[in-house]
């Protein structure tokens, strides 16, 4: 017959489709998608590639399945990464998909959950113990650690905020800042410190000093003080030990910042307190249970020690973790323009093999001024 009969126009059709839709429009179910890979432990060059052919998650009873917008890094992540934290973050399937603080479109739905998640909606979600599946186009995360994401959030400051928004909120809870109060904020251009600066300022201190290479963006956040690191010690400045701090909040040094804090701090029968969300160093070896020991046992010492000696300051660690409750409200905060979500200037990086070697090695480098997010589009 010269004419196609309608079997053969509906053959044409589905292969048409087929081959010229995009997947993510697709009638055929996607099995593989694209992600970022780490072949192993170890530094971003070496081991971090792009693979088109991964097995898209499944979607099961007890997660949530969705579509990945973006991504953002946090420190747990690079050492989940680097290796340096194999007693939590030891992944069960290698290759795996690093990150875990992602912003995306909801898949699929559990029944379990179904009356506060529906297909279509754009979620924030947060790790448990360490982030897996946040770099791949698709994720299962936990109902329990994902909230709806407010509009006027764009996806990558939903993504920003997933974890660091919660953490902020919890260590200015933990500092108990009081009105008029004299604070010193350790490290202030990170994803942390960017949010504290500004929460600072909304507690209506007297006075915010901040430690940051990048004094245009602290000030511009609400820092009055700004002390280059690189090229001055915090605390041997004349004005700082004349007038002391009510309160300092560690987010970048550790012991060294404890060591040197009573030259510019109030002693604890003053009200002096030093906050320690870094316990001994940045960087942390958690491979052997010791190590976790030797962490962890340093700082709670300290606690329980400057506790009944007044001659001291004030030593509260900081060890917390996001709720739904915290994501929620900190996310409703950054809709309603509370503070600002400041991501590093070069964000969002590329969903590319180069994008996301230059975001992690930025992280690990400590470079960022304000929060790294890779986009997943």
């Amino acid at each position: 017959s010269k004419h196609m009969s309608i079997i053969d126009k509906a053959l044409l059709l589905v292969v048409l489709l087929a081959l010229f839709i995009h997947p993510s429009h697709s009638l055929i179910t996607m099995t593989k998608m694209k992600a970022v890979v780490a072949s192993k432990f170890g530094n971003p060059d070496d081991v971090l590639t792009v693979s088109d052919t991964v097995d898209k998650p499944e979607a099961d009873d007890k997660t949530l399945l969705i579509k990945v917008h973006a991504c953002s890094l946090s420190p747990g992540d690079y050492r989940a990464l680097l290796g340096d934290k194999t007693i939590v973050a030891n992944p069960k399937v290698w290759p795996y998909i690093p990150g875990g603080d992602v912003c995306g479109t909801v898949e699929s739905v559990p029944e379990s959950c179904s009356d506060e998640f529906k297909v279509g909606d754009k979620v924030v979600a947060t790790w448990d113990m360490y982030g897996v599946g946040g770099l791949g186009q698709y994720t299962k995360v936990n109902p329990k650690k994902t909230v709806k994401l407010p509009k006027g959030l764009t996806v990558e400051e939903g993504a920003a905020l997933a974890n660091t928004a919660s953490h902020a909120l919890l260590v200015l809870n933990k500092a108990n800042i009081q009105e008029s109060e004299r604070v010193l904020l350790l490290g202030g251009s990170g994803g942390l410190g960017t949010l504290l600066v500004q929460m600072l300022k909304t507690k209506k201190v007297s006075y915010l000093a901040t430690t940051s290479t990048d004094e245009a963006l602290m000030k511009e956040l609400g820092a009055d003080k700004v002390v280059d690191y690189t090229k001055k010690n915090w605390w041997e400045l004349k004005d700082w030990k004349n007038e002391k701090f009510d309160c300092i909040i560690d987010v970048a040094e550790g012991k060294r910042g404890w060591k040197n804090a009573s030259n510019v701090l109030k002693k604890g029968r003053a009200g002096g307190r030093f906050v320690a969300v870094v316990f001994q160093d940045w960087h942390i070896d958690g491979t052997h249970i010791y190590q976790v020991f030797g962490m962890l046992l340093p700082p709670f010492g300290r606690q329980l020690f400057n506790m009944v000696r007044w001659s001291t300051p004030y030593y509260r660690v900081y060890l917390n973790e996001p709720t739904k409750e915290t994501m929620t409200e900190m996310l409703e905060k950054a809709a309603d323009k509370e503070f600002r979500t400041v991501l590093d200037p070069e964000s969002p990086h590329a969903f590319t093999a180069e994008g996301a070697r230059d975001a992690w090695n930025k992280h690990i480098a400590r470079k960022g001024h304000g929060k790294i997010v890779i986009s997943v589009e």
